[in-house]
């Protein structure tokens, strides 16, 4: 399926969920929305195309292999970013923390081979994802910015509406010089699954976490969700349990629990 279709299909079918549950409560703050909108417009941005499309052009480009390499960046970047826009601090525990969740990753994706790591041949889809995980880390470290009268569905459809905007020229261009969206039951069943699962629930209990304890600490959640996705691997799929199995679980819980020692940064009034 057309990268640019996925990503514009994910926010129109969240938006068209989202709408008569919120859609009213937004419209009444769209004074806020006045004032505030080159920050949604630049959140919208890091989101739509510059987030979680790219990684679907990424995909074009580069392995799955690569792609879970590069993707450890996101974390990275999300502290880089919390220092040079708040100058949040971050203590040397918790980039302790970062360094061995990240191996942890590493391990996981390179199944404890380093040949593998070290045979990667990088790519423009590599370029690609890499400025997608920027795009997240954006979107999530500006999170703290967003009016405070604000639930967690109405942020979700203010920047997804910007998002929109911003993805409907580029939608349309692909169509017509690419490849148009098809029509299937496989790519309504999939859109379906983006559209609600991953653009409303996966985001949402993202951005409520992000609110909650901070972009730096919530970071923990991208090593988590690796070492679930090897452990599902081997229980649902029937993988064998290997010894790099164990040997990364044991960074990343010793990753998270540095990472999650760290203060909560606080949100502007």
């Amino acid at each position: 399926m057309p990268p640019m279709g996925i990503g514009f299909w994910r926010l129109a079918i969240a938006t068209i969920v989202l709408l008569p549950f919120v859609g009213f409560s937004v419209w009444q703050k769209r004074a806020v929305l006045r004032k505030h909108w080159k920050l949604f417009l630049v959140m919208g941005v890091a989101l739509g195309p510059f987030g979680n499309a790219a990684v679907y052009v990424a995909y074009h480009s580069t392995t799955a292999i690569n792609g879970g390499v590069v993707s450890t960046a996101q974390p990275v970047a999300t502290v880089l970013l919390s220092i040079i826009l708040f100058r949040d601090g971050i203590s040397r525990n918790q980039w302790i923390g970062v360094i061995a969740a990240t191996l942890g990753v590493l391990v996981i994706i390179s199944r404890g081979d380093l040949g593998i790591l070290l045979a990667l041949e990088p790519n423009i889809g590599d370029l690609i994802m890499l400025a997608a995980m920027f795009g997240f880390a954006v979107h999530n470290v500006l999170l703290r910015r967003f009016p405070k009268n604000f639930s967690t569905a109405e942020i979700l459809l203010t920047i997804q509406l910007f998002a929109m905007a911003v993805m409907l020229p580029i939608y349309i261009l692909e169509t017509i010089f690419y490849m148009p969206m098809p029509v299937t039951f496989e790519s309504v069943a999939v859109m379906a699954w983006i559209g609600i699962a991953v653009a409303i629930v996966a985001v949402g209990c993202t951005n409520t976490v992000v609110l909650a304890i901070g972009a730096n600490r919530s970071v923990m959640s991208n090593y988590v969700r690796a070492v679930l996705t090897a452990l599902l691997a081997v229980l649902i799929l029937g993988e064998t349990l290997e010894s790099f199995h164990l040997i990364a679980f044991a960074l990343v819980v010793v990753g998270v629990v540095l990472l999650g020692r760290g203060r909560k940064a606080t949100k502007p009034v």
